[in-house]
């Protein structure tokens, strides 16, 4: 064997141990438990600014919602409030559509004997699902039903010529509580059913990118949503860098 075959494996094994160094590391996990999962537990999913509701009580339609000949209703007030006749700001941001409901009728009960009171959600604007990266249509999308991740590259308009696809990452919660979840989209797989959560950031790399962070912390300060903190944008740079 020539020196030069020798020296063959040498220069390969270095090359390899080059390319897993140049890799730039995803921030990690400051979650205790994984909330990811296939299904989207809908009923668990709360109300928000933004979100336009719609109030009926039965034989009282003057307390409820302006009524119309299309869709009406009032929309939540970014203190999480929806104002009713009579009985005024009712608080319902952070609840659930069944907790709203009780929170309603009970406000209406000072006022009328055992209301029968009617709640519906018009449009869940607060809701909504960040989708960017190398995407054909990147920017923020109303969760308003249940989208796991391959919808919702779907609904970003599919991968662009520059995408790196086997990088397909989810980030979720806040800085004490993140979870990264990073999936290959290269081949069909079950990550790609992972059901999106309000607030879920969804970022599809760029073929022969350096660092995450540089990729994703200008995008993170622009949007409206928990990981948009300051705070999560210096955990996440304490964590890359």
């Amino acid at each position: 064997m020539t020196s030069a075959m020798k020296t063959l494996p040498v220069l390969a094994a270095a090359l390899a141990a080059s390319s897993c160094f140049s890799t730039p590391p995803l921030p990690e996990n400051t979650a205790k438990e994984s909330t990811f999962a296939r299904e989207l537990v809908w009923d668990e999913l709360t109300l928000g600014p933004n979100d336009v509701v719609r109030v009926g009580v039965y034989g009282h339609p003057e307390l409820g919602t302006p009524i119309g000949p299309g869709p009406t209703g009032s929309r939540v007030d970014n203190d999480g409030c929806v104002s009713l006749p009579l009985v005024g700001c009712v608080k319902i941001g952070g609840k659930s559509v069944q907790e709203a409901s009780a929170t309603i009728r009970d406000a209406i009960a000072a006022y009328v004997q055992d209301p029968r009171v009617d709640f519906s959600v018009v449009e869940y604007a607060a809701r909504r699902v960040y989708i960017y990266g190398e995407v054909q249509k990147p920017g923020a999308y109303v969760l308003d039903r249940p989208l796991n991740v391959y919808q919702a590259l779907a609904l970003g308009g599919g991968f662009s010529a520059h995408a790196r696809r086997d990088q397909i990452v989810i980030l979720r919660g806040k800085p004490d509580a993140l979870e990264v979840k990073t999936i290959d989209g290269e081949a069909p797989h079950l990550d790609g059913l992972i059901a999106l959560r309000p607030d879920d950031f969804l970022f599809v790399r760029r073929s022969g990118a350096g660092k995450f962070s540089d990729e994703v912390l200008p995008i993170l300060a622009g949007i409206s949503s928990s990981l948009g903190s300051a705070a999560t944008l210096l955990v996440l740079n304490d964590q890359l860098d």
